[in-house]
Formats: C-alpha cells, structure tokens, sequence
C-alpha cells in the first residue's frame, strides 16, 4: 500500500484538480482525473506502487492489453489482461497485469487477444469468506460492464502473449507489520505478490505442502528444505513462510477431487497467472496443465511408534471433525476411517480424549443429546477389531458451546473399561454445574470446569473425569478451546494481522489452571493429564499460561520433523496438545501420529486433525515422587 502521505496528497490534488499529484509510481501516473478520462493510461498507471491503484472509482478508458487467462466464479466472467512486452515500463514495483470484470457478459474476448479496454477501476474484493471487505486484501480491477458504462473492443487476435514474470524467489517474511507504510517487494511477500497482481508468471519445481483442498495447493520451490518428514513446512514463532505459493486449480470443481499429497511435486515450468481470494495470493493455474506436471510422492499414513505396553498408561488426544449419527454429514466412510485410525494407527489407548463430537442428529434441529453419536463409532472401533470401549460425555446447553448451528460439538472421552475404571461411585454432572476436587476426588464425574465462567461463551466447556489405572488414580481433562475466528489473515488488510481471539483462550487457560491449582492443593501428587484441541501454538501466550499452573506441554518434546498435527494453508502446526502434571514429565513419551493432515479425503483422511498418543509409566512416576520425599 502506498504511504499514508501519498494517498492524503493524491486526495487533495482531485479536489483542487491540481496536475502532477498523484504520484504512486516514480515517472506514472503524474496525471488529473480529468486528464485520465482524456488521455490513455497503462496498466502500469493503474496498478501504481502499492496496494491502492491512484485511479481507484475513476473512469479509464481504452486501457490496451493482451488477454493472457480467462475464467468464471461465481457466475461472473473475468479476464487477465497485460501490457504488451514493447510497452512494459521498468519499475517492478508496478503490476504490468490487470483482472477485468465483465459480469454476466463475455465480449467475446479470447486469449491472445489484443483489446481496449473502458470501465470504471475498483478495488475489489472478488473471491473470499462473507466477511471479505473487512479482512482481505482488495484485487485491482476495471468493470467493464456495459450497463456501467464499460467496453471491451478487440482491436486484433493472436498476438503473442507477454513473456511471463520468472519467479525465482518469494520473501520469507510477509510484511513490514507497520500497516503498510512501506513498499518493499524484494522483503516482504504480500507486497511481492501486489508488484505481479494480475501477470502471468512461471515457476520451477515446486512441492506440495499441505494436501489438495478446495481445489487449491500450497506449495513451496522444490529446493526448499523438508521441515517435515512428509516434506511440509511447519510454522514456527518466528517464521510465518511468506515464500508459500498457492495454486488455484481451474476447472476448480474437478479439480477439488485432485488427489494431492503432502510432499508431492510439480515438475516445471508452470504458468500461472497471479490473483487473490480467501485471504491470500493465488496463481490461478489449469487443471490439465497441473495433473501432467503432478508427480505423486510416497507419502503414507503412519501408525503411532509407541508401543503399548500392559505396565503403561496409554492416553490420546484426537479432534473427530464434527462427528455424529447422522449418516448425511459425517457418511459411513468417514465413521470406518476414523475407528480402523483409532484400532490400528492409534493401537487402542487406555483413554481418548475426543472433540467435536456432535448430537445424534449432526446439525438439523434436534435435543443436544449425543448417546447414539457416541455408540456409533464404539460399535464401529468394535467392528474393526478394536475393544468394546465407554464413553463419557456431558450434553450441553442448546446451542451453546460454539461450532455448527444446532450440532452442539462437546469434548468427551472414550475409554477401555478392561484397562481402565471409571469411577461410577460419583454423580454425573450436567452442563451448567461446576466440578471441583475435595478430599482426593472429583465432586461429579465427569464434571465440566467453570461452566458459567464468561471465558466460556460461546465455547465448549472443559470436562473433567476420575479414572484408575493399576490403583493409581488419574483425572483427565478434555479441551476444545475457543476457534481463531474473528483474528485477521497473514496476508490479510491488517499488518501486523490481530489477533482478537487469542484474549479470551488466555482467560480459558487461567479457569483451566485455577481448577488444576485446586486439585493440587487437595493432592500435591495428583496424576493430570489434560488433552484436547487448543487452537494455538506451543509458544503461544495461551499455552504457556496453562503451562504455568505446574503442567508440562509434551508436544515440545516430540522431535521437530513430527512436531505437529494441522495443516492450514500450507503451514504444518501443532493445535492439538498433551499437557501433564509436573511429576508425571519425565514418566511420559508423547507421538504425533500423521494419519490426517497431509492428505485428502481419497488418500485415507478421516479428520482436519491428525491424533497424539502418550505413553505414562504411573507407576514409576509414583516411585519417584515417594523417593523425592
């Protein structure tokens, strides 16, 4: 985006129709409004240097282009147009490319067409989530809809396109974080992509680094280390990786079937030609071109390393995505994935902590109960040679806790009652009473933590439940912290992005912490073991204040190629945690088993989420903790 001065500067210059104002670009755009609808500009003028084109809501007309890249969305036709070779300025920091929008019309404009174009330009926000406007970055456009005044005429067919932009490297960094104060496209990504916004582009070897989804791959240059063992890239506190380019797969309906995983290549060059939608930069590539350069790798989903063993606690964490009875919204192939993942991949824990468990009837409008939801998939861990195991479970208040309208996800537990008792002596708790810890146990079992606490609105509430191993008494706590929803994009109009939800899990992480603070003060020695999906990173302020309160995070000790269990535009991260009491640290060996987050639904994926697995030497973290005495 331009400095703040500039836009100020270029403002009072239309108002006074002063000439020689705006100035966005060294030697361009140095012309009025009113000069503008007179005289041709170029592509060039338009895009300026920066985020906002000088010609925002101005009329331009016969704008000369070569059509390179034609496509629909959503009903609208739009073309990629670009400055002839023998006409491009020297400034990379001013787009060469531009989108025309033509609505419902078509003009008959083809590729390799050279063409005038007259409209009006806008700063649009053509592809994204409902709330686009507000977070997104606008893409420079002309409208050029006839009923808006606006005209495409062919002045000549088959002309050589533009040699595409060869993309060699893309910053690592994404932005100056100082709201857009500063231009620099050799530093910062976001504004690398904005200097080629609409131009077509070539890249090398690149590699897949997130699975196919929605038609869409995140990859990185094929050079670029592997920070995963199935070749992604993990986001880490200091490094966002900026460099990701994300392809846009047209004909995107099909190509949303496109088996694409983790580590996977593409053999170059590509071209591409650069647009913007859901919060990033996109090359909008076709899908025969893509599917010939596809080279699949040998990705493949692993189980657990960890071995169970008869002296050991097994426990594990595991996000079902928005799992119910209802066999329209999670289908039987989903139900089957999801207990074979759990039987063979996980080998049977002791206790899994699960999230996202929905009513029986998934998201149509009935009670919040989630019993047949529940022995669904006990049936079908059953059917794939795993145990009979129970479950534990709380129903919520209607539409209460956050996620799908009328599904009610919970936290809740699945355990192996032949290896593991849940103690039936204590009431079950309901949804809007608090459990606490008196004279060594759990008042309700389980029981929710602070359901009233307004850290909880609109969230789900943490259940607590009391289980024995070997004698040796266990609580367990399951998480579903609240969503990032409401925080800006990396590549999004807020730099640095906000992040506004991170506030209210720092007030869950302290109602958690308090409730741990309880039962330790009852029993120092208490064995706790809290799982679950928190929606943050390792680092983040509201792990580390759970940390805290005297529990250790085991996912840092899982080696770093292993070291996570999402994948979000390309990223490899870790949302999903086991966190235990202090003494029982050393005692505990924690896996993140990759079953999910590198691959598509038709490579085996049976959730967003891949699950974690720990193994707890109770016993000898209990000898230890007498000895210390």
């Amino acid at each position: 985006m331009k400095k703040l001065t500039c836009s100020i500067i270029a403002s009072i210059a239309l108002m006074l129709l002063v000439p020689n104002t705006i100035h966005a670009k060294a030697n361009h755009s140095s012309t009025t409004t009113k000069e503008a609808e007179m005289k041709n500009v170029s592509i060039h003028d338009i895009q300026g240097e920066g985020h906002q084109s000088p010609y925002d809501n101005k009329k331009v007309n016969n704008i000369e282009g070569i059509v390179t890249y034609k496509y629909k969305l959503n009903g609208a036709n739009y073309l990629h147009i670009q400055t002839p070779d023998s006409k491009k300025d020297d400034n990379l920091n001013t787009s060469e490319g531009l989108i025309v929008y033509m609505g419902n019309q078509d003009y008959n404009a083809k590729v390799g067409d050279a063409i005038k174009v007259t409209g009006t330009v806008d700063e649009y926000h053509i592809d994204g989530y409902s709330d686009k406007s507000k977070t997104d970055l606008p893409v420079t456009q002309i409208n050029a809809r006839d009923d808006k005044g606006g005209n495409i005429s062919i002045e000549s067919h088959n002309q050589k396109l533009p040699k595409p932009y060869v993309i060699d490297k893309v910053p690592n960094k994404i932005s100056a974080n100082d709201q857009f104060q500063t231009f620099d496209r050799n530093h910062y990504a976001i504004d690398f992509w904005e200097s080629l916004e609409g131009m077509r582009v070539q890249i090398g070897d690149v590699r897949s680094v997130a699975p196919q989804e929605h038609g869409e791959v995140f990859t990185v240059s094929d050079d670029q280390p592997h920070e995963t063992n199935n070749g992604g890239i993990r986001l880490k506190e200091n490094n966002q990786h900026g460099e990701r380019i994300p392809l846009k797969i047209y004909d995107n309906k099909a190509a949303r079937d496109f088996d694409v995983a983790t580590g996977d290549k593409f053999k170059g060059p590509i071209i591409g030609y650069v647009n913007y939608g859901y919060q990033n930069y996109k090359l909008n590539v076709d899908f025969d071109g893509i599917k010939k350069a596809h080279i699949k790798g040998d990705t493949k989903p692993k189980a657990t390393s960890l071995e169970p063993s008869q002296q050991k606690l097994n426990v594990a964490s595991y996000n079902l995505e928005n799992f119910s009875n209802n066999a329209t919204s999670t289908t039987d192939d989903k139900a089957q994935k999801i207990a074979k993942g759990i039987t063979e991949n996980m080998k049977n824990p002791d206790i899994i902590g699960v999230t996202e468990v929905q009513d029986n009837d998934g998201p149509k409008e009935g009670g919040p109960k989630a019993n047949e939801s529940y022995e669904r998939l006990i049936h079908k861990i059953e059917e794939s040679g795993g145990p009979k195991y129970k479950y534990a479970n709380i129903d919520p208040d209607m539409n209460e806790d956050g996620g799908q309208p009328n599904a009610n996800i919970r936290v809740g537990y699945l355990y192996n009652p032949k290896r593991v008792q849940f103690d039936k002596s204590i009431k079950s708790g309901d949804a809007d009473t608090a459990v606490s810890y008196e004279d060594g146990n759990l008042t309700l079992n389980p029981g929710r933590i602070d359901p009233n606490n307004p850290a909880f609105d609109d969230s789900r509430k943490p259940l607590a439940a009391q289980f024995k191993f070997h004698g040796e008494q266990v609580i367990m706590l399951a998480n579903h912290w609240n969503s990032k929803n409401g925080d800006t994009p990396m590549f999004g109009n807020q730099q640095p992005p906000v992040l506004k939800s991170e506030n209210q899990r720092v007030e869950i992480a302290k109602a958690v912490g308090h409730f741990i603070e309880q039962v330790h003060k009852d029993n120092p020695d208490a064995n706790i073991i809290s799982v679950g999906d928190y929606n943050d990173f390792p680092w983040s302020k509201p792990l580390k204040t759970l940390e805290s309160y005297n529990m250790t995070n085991m996912i840092n000790s899982v080696p770093l190629k292993s070291r996570y269990s999402y994948n979000y535009q390309g990223n490899a991260q870790t949302l999903d945690h086991v966190l235990v009491s202090n003494n029982l640290a050393e005692f505990t060996k924690l896996d993140a088993v990759h079953v999910n987050s590198d691959f598509t639904d038709m490579s085996g994926r049976a959730s967003d989420h891949d699950p974690l697995v720990a193994t707890i030497d109770l016993k000898q973290a209990n000898q230890n903790a007498k000895n210390n005495k």
